[in-house]
C-alpha cells in the first residue's frame, strides 16, 4: 500500500462499524499531491492544505484488509460544522447521501473522514513527560529528551492510572480548523491585527497542548441509559 499510494508512516488507524459494511481505517503521510476537496471543486479559503491541520494525514479505508482501499476526501471546514450538527449511523457505502436535518451537503465518504478528524484530534494520547511545550511557542510540542542519568522509567501499575496520560494531537477550534486564519481589519476601524486576533482567540480559545486527561470534562450518563 505504502508503494502503491506514496505514502509515509503508514499505520492501523482502527475499525469503524457501519450498518451493512465496517470501515478498516489507515492513517498515513502524504507529500505534495492535490490539495483540494473533489476534482474540480475551489478550495475556500479556510481550507487547511495537505499536510497541515486537520489534512495532516491522510485517510484510507476498506471493507476487508486484503481488498481494495479507498482513499478519503481531504477535509474542508464545512464537512466538520455539519458532523458536529448531526448523528448519523454509518452504512458501509462511501457514496450514500445523507438526508437528515440540519441537511447535509455531502455524502457519507465526508463526514465519515469530518468524524476520524474529531476522533484523531481530541483522543490521540501520550504518556506523561514524552513531550514538552516549546519554549518559543507553547503552542507547539517538541520531544522530552532527558539527561540518561534522568531516566527513569514508570512501572506498569503507575502507568494504569489516568494521571500519567495527556493529549498530544492539537485541538480543532470552533472554526472547525487547527488554527486562526490571519484576520481581515474591518474597513474604517483603527485597530492593529494583532489586537483583533487576541479578541479572535478570546472568543475561540486554543485548547492547552499537553492537557491532562484528568482535566477532561466528565461525561454523564443517565440513570436510564442504555450502554
Amino acid at each position: 500500500m505504502a508503494a502503491q499510494t506514496g505514502a509515509g508512516k503508514l499505520r492501523f488507524f482502527g475499525k469503524i462499524r457501519g450498518t451493512e459494511n465496517d470501515y478498516y481505517v489507515v492513517e498515513g503521510e502524504v507529500e505534495g499531491g492535490d490539495e483540494g476537496g473533489e476534482e474540480g471543486e475551489e478550495k475556500p479559503a479556510d481550507f487547511e492544505a495537505k499536510g497541515t491541520g486537520v489534512n495532516k494525514f491522510t485517510y484510507w479505508v476498506s471493507h476487508q484488509s486484503l481488498t481494495k482501499w479507498t482513499k478519503l476526501p481531504d477535509l474542508l471546514p464545512k464537512d466538520i460544522v455539519a458532523a458536529r450538527s448531526i448523528k448519523v449511523l454509518l452504512t458501509g457505502d462511501l457514496e450514500r447521501s445523507i438526508c437528515t436535518n440540519p441537511f447535509f451537503f455531502g455524502k457519507e465518504k465526508h463526514y465519515l473522514r469530518a468524524q476520524i478528524a474529531r476522533i484523531s484530534h481530541s483522543i490521540t494520547l501520550c504518556p506523561k513527560g514524552l513531550f514538552r511545550l516549546q519554549e518559543d511557542n507553547p503552542k507547539d510540542i517538541e520531544e522530552n529528551t532527558p539527561e540518561e542519568g534522568d531516566i527513569v522509567m514508570p512501572s506498569t501499575q503507575a502507568m494504569s492510572s489516568p494521571d500519567m496520560w495527556c493529549h498530544h494531537s492539537v485541538g480543532i477550534l470552533k472554526n472547525c480548523r487547527t488554527s486562526h486564519m490571519d484576520p481581515e481589519v474591518p474597513e474604517g476601524e483603527d485597530i492593529e491585527p494583532e489586537e483583533l486576533m487576541k479578541r479572535i482567540e478570546a472568543k475561540d480559545p486554543y485548547e492547552p497542548r499537553l492537557k491532562p486527561i484528568t482535566s477532561d470534562q466528565t461525561v454523564c450518563v443517565s440513570k436510564n441509559s442504555k450502554i
